[in-house]
């Protein structure tokens, strides 16, 4: 399996090879985004590391151009990010297909587990060809998450899109039933099914909008531990 790294500094290359190569991926890097561009279709990846902070005003162009024609069964697209990206380019990077965020040296405390999470919704599937691809298997198979909206009493359903540092990403399935909703809401009836276990977490509305951020603010130990095992895929 290929993975490429499309970042000019070189401070996250080593991090990446290290914690991919035990998965059976070899890492090839590209300082220029044009020439990785031109590369991609032959190269195949199944996945590919953006630096936003080297490529500002590529890296839309890049995962749009891969988006076009590969879903997210078949390359994993993953940004290199710093203080610079902000809470609005996230919204738009998961809007055409990124599947998650990391630190550009891969520092923060989060970032393992985050990768961690990713790559455990894909497994290796042989073609039967002599190679082997990875196939998806959707974050929504196996948790799901639903909340009662405390200024209608509303059950409110949707699709968790991923789980970051304490919070979930959760697009409702009507947006207009939280409308209402703002920043800083508290939502004491939760609901979050991960794999065969059913937690009752407490949260807090971090970001509203179409696709939310939502705090698990108040959660038993036992179920923190329980969602912990699954984001890792113990």
């Amino acid at each position: 399996m290929k993975a490429m790294l499309i970042a000019d500094t070189d401070s996250a290359e080593k991090t990446i090879s290290g914690y991919l190569k035990p998965l059976g991926f070899d890492l090839i890097r590209y300082r220029s985004a044009v020439k990785a561009l031109d590369n991609i279709d032959e190269i195949k990846p199944d996945a590919i590391f953006v630096s936003t902070g080297d490529f500002p005003r590529h890296w839309k162009t890049i995962v749009q151009y891969v988006r076009s024609d590969t879903g997210k069964d078949r390359t994993v697209v993953i940004l290199l990010v710093n203080a610079r990206f902000t809470s609005d380019d996230a919204d738009k990077a998961l809007h055409i297909g990124v599947q998650a965020f990391v630190s550009e040296n891969l520092e923060a405390a989060e970032d393992e587990p985050k990768l961690m999470e990713i790559f455990s919704r894909y497994k290796p599937i042989d073609s039967g060809k002599g190679s082997v691809r990875y196939e998806y298997k959707a974050l929504s198979d196996d948790a799901a998450f639903m909340f009662t909206n405390p200024l209608t009493d509303a059950i409110i359903t949707g699709r968790i899109e991923g789980f970051e540092s304490g919070s979930l990403l959760f697009r409702p399935d009507t947006p207009s039933s939280i409308a209402e909703l703002s920043e800083g809401d508290e939502l004491t009836e939760c609901s979050l099914k991960v794999g065969d276990d059913i937690l009752s977490p407490e949260c807090r509305i971090l970001k509203g909008g179409t696709l939310m951020r939502i705090e698990l603010a108040k959660m038993r130990e036992s179920e923190r531990k329980i969602l912990g095992s699954f984001i890792v895929g113990e």
